[in-house]
């Protein structure tokens, strides 16, 4: 069965997605978002978030090159999950943006990357965090309409080319 383009597309937004999660896991110590959770004592909600996240996008992965009609919901679920991490992660932010700068500065010098102040100053204001949240359930949503337009993809190859 060829696929679409726009099924190509969320092969490499959920492959992206997975790989970063993975990444997220494994270096959490040098990450913001770790940060934001442990500052509050909830570290294991940044694990327990992360590893459903994950889960659910290499799931979505699994799904788009072996559709079933579970496979489905398992996208939608994952893409629920990524705005549910983004937003829980945001509101934990606007409640200490100095003390997720801060680890935000220590993550890049950690891995070799330079900590520009002006961009600091710019990107850590809650109006700022607020809006790339914002622009990020934009994506999802996005994604989700393609998901949406796709449906069918996920009921078999008779199914799908009939609709196609």
């Amino acid at each position: 069965m060829r696929r679409p383009r726009s099924i190509i597309l969320l092969i490499v937004w959920f492959l992206w997605a997975t790989g970063k999660d993975l990444d997220g896991l494994a270096r959490f110590s040098t990450t913001a978002d770790y940060y934001i959770f442990a500052s509050v004592g909830a570290a294991w909600a940044y694990f327990t978030l992360a590893v459903v996240v994950f889960l659910f996008n290499a799931a979505a992965v699994f799904y788009l090159f072996r559709p079933q009609l579970v496979g489905y919901g398992v996208l939608l679920g994952a893409l629920a999950a990524g705005i549910a991490q983004n937003l829980v992660t945001t509101l934990l932010a606007v409640r200490d943006i100095q003390g997720v700068r801060e680890a935000y500065e220590i993550g890049r010098e950690l891995r070799g990357l330079p900590v520009r102040r002006e961009a600091m100053d710019m990107i850590f204001k809650p109006s700022a965090l607020w809006l790339a949240a914002g622009l990020a359930v934009l994506v999802y949503v996005a994604l989700a309409l393609l998901v949406r337009r796709n449906r069918s993809y996920f009921v078999g190859p008779e199914a799908y080319a009939a609709e196609a």
